[in-house]
This record gives structure tokens, C-alpha cells and sequence, in this order.
């Protein structure tokens, strides 16, 4: 509560300080300062993106900013952009209209553009077989796709096909619940244990998304935001990945990744290397780095043609230094083909190659 109260005055002193400023720079001072506010109050890394080691870059980046909307060197919605962007976390980022999108991705943290590497990069699901021993199914989407996927993994297993490739090249990810269909047919490591995540419980973040104190208390989540911590366990430190049966196929299996793999597509990633011993990661390219926060809701500055997606929980990677963001998963096989012309729903060239390893 104290904190809050600092960074509340601190907001009003610096616009009390921008009050010789025309009314439109005021309101642009105005609203960039309670993005800076959702950053430090709400963001769940925040304490992990801003340490004693970085914390005068920090701010002297942030005066910057506020003297170039002085100034009107720049926008304030460029200074928003640039502000967010410092933070290099796909999961707290800026989007809008397309002057908006483009001018955040200046600042972004880089990721590889497929779609100017290849003539078509549209990747479709897909579930068909590659050769006598071996299907694919393709999956390049977690958002809402668990039904395909229940569908996908019987005609799989009714295939009679030895090795199975999981491709989610292009997967940015939407929710872990849909890829659970694959991860019953690759489980085979009971009783190991996954890493744990925190909650920074804000009651502006549990507003934003619309969380009723019924379904708090179903998430063992506190209705008390007066005297509730800032950090709340979601999930315990090593819980238990358990399935009640270990499936007979497939013998090998194989995921292909890409730089596009993100988020719930990351997620398919580190359960399966903990829990199947029979699934080896293939891919060219580490997949993004975008699992170490999640649960996103939205801030919206009223009429101002932006929206700030932000993270209210981490990862206990952070805290033990096994983060996977920024630099992604590393394949445990690295594909040395060239990239495909084509990626939609055909079969390409590394999915030919990673069958034929599999027979090896």
C-alpha cells in the first residue's frame, strides 16, 4: 500500500510539473504516465526487468521520454511504444491500429520474419500420413484448438503409425488446455514435477480481467485485496505432470519448432522434454522466448487508438535463473536444411527430412 502511494505522488508531481504545457500535452503527459504506472504497479517481471544493476537506465530512459513529449520531438504514442518495447517481453507489448502495430514493432524485440524468408508462410493444421511408420499433424495454432486436436491425436493412434511428428511451427501460442490431447499421447516420465508461477495480485490486474471473487477462490486465489501480498502462488513449485496411463505409441516421436513458437506453443515444448524421454525438439531456428510471464490482461487508455497487453504472473524459472525468455528453447536437433518455399498445408521438405531421422 505504501508503494502505491509513492508512485501515486510521484505521478502527480510530474504533472504538476508539466502544468505550464498546452492541455494536449498535459493529457499525452498524462496518460503516459499511467502506462508507466500499469508497468511498475502491475507487470508481474517488473522486478526482474528493473534491478539495482539497470535501475538508473531505467529512469533516465523514462525522463527521456517525458521530455521528448515536452518537447514534441515525439508522439506520445511513439514514446509509449518505445517505453514498452525496452522491456524486450512479448507478453507486455502495444497494439492498435496499423500505424500503431508498426511503429511498436520498431521497438520490439526482433524475431525472424518467415513471411519475407519464404514465397508462403500460412501454416494450416493438418493430421495425415508422411510414410508407412510415420504421421504428422500439424498444429500451428493453441487458441481454441483442443477439440481438433482430441480429433488429430485418435486418428493418429487408429493409424497404426510407430513415430509421430508434432509440427507447431508458427504457434504463438493461446491456451495450454489445448494441447493436452498430445501430451497424453507422449507422457511417459511419471510423477515428475514442473516449475511454479506467481501471481502479482493487483486489484487493477484481477478487475481487468474480469475475475469474480467465486472463481478466485476456485483458483486458491485471496478476495481480500487490502491485506493480500503483492505475490501470490498460482501454481505450487513442483507439481506433479501426471497422466493415469502412459500410451503404447508412439514409439518416437518428433516436435518441429520455429522462431514463431510462442507462449502455450513454448509451454507443449518444456512439458514434453519433461515428461516424454521417447519426443526429441527439431527445428532450424530456438523458438521465440515468450513463456516466462502470461495471463495478459488489457489496459485502455480511453480513446487514445492503443490497447497495453501486460503479464500478471511469472514463472519461478525467473527466480532460479532457468528462464527460457529472451532466448527461447534451443532444438535438441538442429534441422540444416534450408527454409521451405511453401509451409501451409503440404508436406515440406523438413518434414521429410525429421522422418527419416526418426527411422534412423
Amino acid at each position: 500500500m505504501k508503494k502505491t502511494i509513492i508512485i501515486a505522488l510521484l505521478v502527480l508531481v510530474a504533472i504538476a510539473s508539466s502544468a505550464a504545457v498546452p492541455d494536449s500535452i498535459r493529457r499525452n503527459l498524462e496518460d503516459f504516465y499511467t502506462i508507466v504506472q500499469v508497468a511498475e504497479k502491475d507487470y508481474a517481471a517488473f522486478k526482474f526487468k528493473v534491478t539495482d544493476a539497470n535501475c538508473k537506465e531505467y529512469e533516465a530512459f523514462k525522463k527521456s521520454l517525458v521530455k521528448d513529449i515536452k518537447k514534441q520531438r515525439r508522439t506520445w504514442q511513439d514514446a509509449v511504444c518505445a517505453y514498452v518495447g525496452w522491456f524486450g517481453d512479448f507478453h507486455f507489448f502495444v497494439f492498435g491500429n496499423k500505424e500503431v502495430s508498426a511503429n511498436y514493432s520498431k521497438y520490439a524485440r526482433k524475431r525472424i520474419e518467415y513471411w519475407k524468408l519464404m514465397d508462403e508462410y500460412h501454416l494450416q493444421p493438418m493430421s495425415c500420413k508422411v510414410d508407412d511408420v510415420t504421421w504428422l499433424i500439424r498444429f500451428p495454432s493453441c487458441d481454441g484448438t483442443q477439440e481438433w486436436a482430441e480429433q488429430s491425436a485418435r486418428e493418429y493412434l487408429n493409424s497404426g503409425c510407430p513415430n509421430l511428428i508434432i509440427d507447431i511451427r508458427g504457434n504463438g501460442g493461446g491456451s495450454d488446455d489445448s494441447y493436452q490431447p498430445f501430451m497424453q499421447l507422449l507422457f511417459d516420465t511419471p510423477d515428475c514435477s514442473r516449475d511454479g508461477c506467481m501471481i502479482r495480485f493487483t486489484e487493477a490486474s484481477i478487475r481487468r480481467c474480469r475475475l469474480t471473487e467465486e472463481r478466485l477462490k476456485e483458483l486458491g486465489l485471496p478476495t481480500d485485496f487490502a491485506h493480500a501480498p503483492e505475490y501470490v502462488v498460482l501454481v505450487e513449485e513442483g507439481a506433479t505432470f501426471h497422466y493415469d496411463s502412459i500410451s503404447t505409441f508412439p514409439k518416437k516421436a518428433a516436435i518441429i519448432v520455429d522462431n514463431s513458437v510462442a507462449s502455450s506453443g513454448e509451454q507443449l515444448v518444456l512439458d514434453a522434454r519433461l515428461a516424454s524421454k521417447r519426443t526429441k525438439i527439431y527445428g532450424r531456428d530456438n523458438t521465440l522466448g515468450c513463456v516466462d510471464t502470461g495471463n495478459c490482461p488489457h489496459y485502455i487508455p480511453a480513446d487514445r487508438g492503443l490497447t497495453i497487453q501486460y503479464p500478471m504472473s511469472y514463472s519461478t524459472r525467473w527466480e532460479k535463473g532457468t528462464g527460457v525468455d529472451p532466448t527461447g528453447i534451443t532444438p535438441d536437433i538442429r534441422i540444416t536444411l534450408p527454409y521451405p518455399k511453401h509451409l501451409t498445408d503440404n508436406i515440406d521438405e523438413w518434414v521429410l527430412w525429421v522422418a527419416e531421422d526418426l527411422k534412423r
